[in-house]
């Protein structure tokens, strides 16, 4: 089981400049700490309350490292988790639509 972490910033609220500075800030952070970049989601094959405890840890340590003059919580739209095993990727052909063929 994966569980994803689901982290959008207001680019309604905030410039673009401003977002994707701390976006880049958070990218790196996240996979530093171990996630994986699926899209816009990050992974990890943690326990739901050990991801969601790490993800809180890695955005509390950028807000305290990177950005000591502001609070990027303010800068975000979403932030949670949830069981990204069942999600369903709409790009892909539906599953009772594909045939195995043996040679």
């Amino acid at each position: 089981m994966r569980y994803g972490i689901m982290i959008n910033l207001d680019y309604e609220s905030y410039s673009y400049e401003e977002c994707r500075e701390i976006w880049q800030q958070i990218r790196t952070a996240m996979v530093e700490a171990g996630f994986r970049i699926e899209g816009r989601l990050f992974t990890t094959a943690e326990s739901p309350d050990a991801a969601c405890h790490l993800a809180k840890a890695v955005l509390d340590r950028v807000n305290d490292q990177d950005f000591p003059d502001r609070d990027i919580y303010d800068c975000l739209k979403e932030f949670y988790g949830y069981d990204h095993s069942n999600t369903t990727n709409l790009l892909l052909p539906p599953s009772e639509g594909l045939e195995v063929i043996e040679d």
